[in-house]
């Protein structure tokens, strides 16, 4: 029996195919209608064409929610996600189905390759050694040394505008049809076909372009933006595991976690450099851990480097979360710059700027003596960030001369009220 939590938890995940973020994109940017059946056509055209012409000339694409495995050396490809059973979740089926259905797919994918395969060697590939259950050492530091040097992660640089190699024949074949049988005009097709090609190559790299325990995912732009069709997702290429993690022996949670971590820092920035973010089910779904285990680690990554991995919660602001706005603040209090809080937090001097001045606007209200009501409506974010911030001032300027030369400081003129 499924669960309701379960449904609307990875809800988004369903979404997460090539056909869709097709069709989402390509209305995007000719302002199509929402139902608009020439724009489903011509993908659905384009695709097929495409689809026969690369089986003809043996290229190979890795679809979004396909990880590269290299079992007995012969590199195939398992899914990581399958759509059309994750859609199950708001109909028929638990959760613990819906992954069991992806194990098995996975493991007769292997077993295609490799006939003496077992699962043991699929949760290899895939990261989920199960010695992970077994306790740690008491004091065990599951923690890296060093924080993730992010110019060390230098993911592929793909758009869709360089990644369109659309052969002659398809073009005309795909342009007539469009134009024949849709009444498209000529022009219109031709730049419709197009860019469906420029998009399909940017969410499905070429096998030959990615590495062992490489996958690829659709995630969220790394953007913000008010009003926005939610299915514009990016495509990443994201690192499960690198040649190490794949030969390493886990011994105890300890050891787990420690991958876990490792690779949590590592598929956030790659996302991140990637234009795109994750949220904590992707993370989730990506790497075989529960939300409680997700959450533990990036605390204990923030607190023990002060950095906050970028993810849709902390980037976006999707979730519950409003830490890396609170801290933000603190590393500005603490006299580190604009930039240096930027890249520490994984956002842009223009978003760290942003942060700083709604906690200066705060502080005025707070030297007028305004009460949180009157501030929480004429700043507009909710009661808990103005309660954050309200503590934050308590304690750096419980005076009102240690305010008022903070303020003087950030240049901000202040008038007596008589």
């Amino acid at each position: 029996m499924k669960t309701s939590r379960s449904a609307n938890k990875f809800s988004t995940l369903a979404t997460r195919d090539l056909i869709t973020v097709q069709t989402a994109h390509l209305k995007t940017r000719f302002e199509l209608a929402e139902q608009s059946f020439l724009g489903e056509k011509a993908v659905t055209i384009v695709n097929e064409a495409m689809d026969a012409y690369e089986k003809e000339n043996n290229v190979v694409r890795v679809k979004p929610g396909e990880m590269v495995v290299e079992p007995n050396e012969t590199v195939t490809l398992i899914p990581v996600l399958m759509p059309e059973w994750v859609a199950r979740l708001d109909q028929d089926m638990c959760l613990s189905e819906v992954k069991r259905h992806h194990e098995h797919e996975q493991y007769t994918c292997i077993q295609e390759v490799d006939c003496e395969a077992t699962y043991g060697d699929l949760w290899r590939f895939l990261g989920r050694d199960e010695a992970g259950r077994k306790r740690a050492p008491k004091d065990y530091e599951f923690m890296p040394l060093e924080p993730l040097d992010s110019n060390t992660v230098s993911p592929l640089s793909r758009q869709p505008e360089d990644l369109v190699n659309l052969p002659s024949e398809v073009a005309k074949k795909c342009i007539n049809v469009l134009v024949d049988e849709y009444g498209c005009k000529r022009g219109q097709a031709e730049a419709m076909v197009k860019f469906i090609t420029g998009i399909r190559a940017w969410i499905c790299p070429e096998l030959k372009d990615l590495q062992p325990s490489q996958a690829v995912w659709l995630a969220y732009g790394n953007k913000k933006f008010k009003k926005t069709d939610p299915r514009l997702f990016v495509p990443l290429i994201l690192t499960i595991l690198t040649p190490d993690e794949q030969n390493l022996t886990i011994n105890h949670r300890g050891e787990f976690k420690n991958l876990k971590i490792s690779q949590i820092e590592r598929i956030t920035t790659e996302a991140w450099k990637q234009g795109g973010v994750l949220t904590s089910s992707d993370t989730e779904w990506l790497l075989g851990i529960s939300p409680n285990l997700v959450r533990e680690l990036l605390e204990a990554y923030q607190e023990k480097f002060g950095v906050i991995l970028p993810t849709a919660g902390t980037v976006l602001d999707m979730g519950p979360t409003l830490t890396h706005k609170k801290i933000v603040v603190e590393m500005s209090l603490s006299g580190m710059t604009t930039k240096q809080i930027s890249q520490r937090v994984f956002h842009s001097p223009v978003s760290v700027d942003r942060y700083l001045r709604t906690f200066d606007k705060l502080l005025v209200m707070r030297y007028y003596k305004m009460p949180l009501s009157a501030i929480h409506r004429v700043l507009g974010h909710s009661p808990k960030l103005i309660e954050e911030h309200m503590k934050l001032a308590d304690e750096h300027f419980p005076t009102e001369e240690a305010l008022e030369e903070y303020l003087n400081s950030r240049g901000v003129a202040l008038e007596k009220i008589s």
